[in-house]
């Protein structure tokens, strides 16, 4: 495994990124893509990944609550576990007295990247944005999860409330 050196770096990643996570619903692209980047990469960039994916996720996220005009929890479980749903994931919603608990028990990302055994790669590339979607749409947010599907967990459990104070 190289790491390429030079001002460039960051537009491979970038690049790079897009194409693995864009390749989720397709186990032989994504698994071709992935074997390029630890070529190219290999674990020496991780933590330059997590900066890069956060940077671009709090982005996409800032920029779909202001055109959703309101962002409550409720507006980011209908767009965001609405849009996974359609997807293919499965999942219950708990409201409690301080938030909102979702339960996941199927993702179809998560079973992609287990067909051809790299779960890892899942948890760096998918599982990091959650609470990035979060900071994105609402600061006021709190995120909390303990388990993933990708981390071999029965189910991903996220939970959303207000911060307080």
């Amino acid at each position: 495994m190289k790491t390429p050196a030079g001002p460039h770096l960051r537009e491979q990643l970038d690049e790079m990124i897009d194409k693995i996570r864009g390749s989720w619903n397709n186990p032989s692209r994504l698994d071709t893509f992935l074997d390029e980047w630890e070529e190219k990469f290999g674990e020496e960039v991780h933590d330059m990944v997590q900066e890069i994916i956060a940077e671009k996720i709090r982005e996409v996220w800032t920029f779909i609550a202001e055109e959703e005009g309101s962002n409550t929890i409720k507006d980011l479980i209908h767009i965001l576990w609405g849009s996974f749903r359609k997807a293919g994931g499965e999942f219950t919603v708990e409201e409690t007295e301080d938030g909102v608990q979702i339960y996941c028990t199927l993702c179809p990302i998560a079973e992609t990247y287990k067909e051809i055994g790299r779960e890892e790669y899942g948890l760096l590339f998918h599982c990091i944005t959650d609470p990035y979607i979060v900071e994105g749409f609402n600061p006021e947010i709190e995120f909390r999860r303990t388990k993933t599907l990708m981390g071999g967990d029965d189910c991903c459990d996220h939970y959303y409330s207000m911060r307080k104070g």
